[in-house]
């Protein structure tokens, strides 16, 4: 890509799958492109619909999108090191890693709320101060048009955004703080049952 030092450069990792979302950026993407200083990369396998619409943009637009169109297992990591947020528009995942990996990286999650994406993406919410991406919550292009505006937004006041990628980048995905987790609940089950039994 050519680089442009103004540009929110959105990265997408992932199998290129309808079930990934990826069809909700067919009407929007290309209008994304022509108006926004945005840089799109992309890196996976899939569908032939898919792929294609991928394939087409970067030979169209050359200088603002890119993909890679197969299989890596280390480019991932090279592109949330350099991407300044990931797209992951969902129709539903039970868990996910890629926006917890790309977290780690200060790489920011645009995201559907389903599944495993509720449950580890907090949306920004610039008032408090918090959130750890962007969410929307319907299953259509045009929702995740505004998560994307929302985030390009965003993007453009350095400040707010390197504290939302500090609390990002924090955020623990650990088993170690997931086994606390599930202990202190248990406590507290044991603790309510043994109530009951008084």
């Amino acid at each position: 890509l050519h680089q442009d030092p103004r540009a929110f450069i959105i990265c997408i990792v992932a199998r290129l799958i309808k079930q990934k979302g990826f069809n909700l950026l067919f009407p929007i993407f290309e209008t994304i492109l022509k108006e926004l200083p945005v840089q799109l990369v992309v890196i996976g396998e899939g569908e032939s619909d898919v792929m294609g619409y991928f394939q087409d943009l970067a030979a169209r637009y050359p200088d603002k999108a890119a993909a890679h169109l197969k299989f890596d297992s280390s480019l991932p990591h090279l592109v949330f090191g350099g991407a300044d947020a990931t797209l992951i528009p969902s129709k539903f995942e039970p868990s996910g890693l890629t926006q917890m990996e790309a977290m780690r990286y200060g790489c920011i999650p645009i995201v559907r709320k389903t599944g495993g994406l509720a449950d580890s993406v907090e949306d920004f919410e610039p008032a408090s101060e918090s959130g750890t991406g962007f969410v929307f919550e319907t299953f259509d292009a045009t929702a995740l048009l505004i998560a994307v505006i929302r985030a390009f937004a965003a993007f453009g006041n350095e400040r707010e955004w390197k504290k939302l990628q500090k609390r990002a980048m924090k955020k623990d995905f650990s088993w170690e703080y997931s086994a606390k987790k599930y202990a202190e609940m248990f406590s507290r089950a044991i603790r309510a049952h043994a109530s009951l039994t008084l």
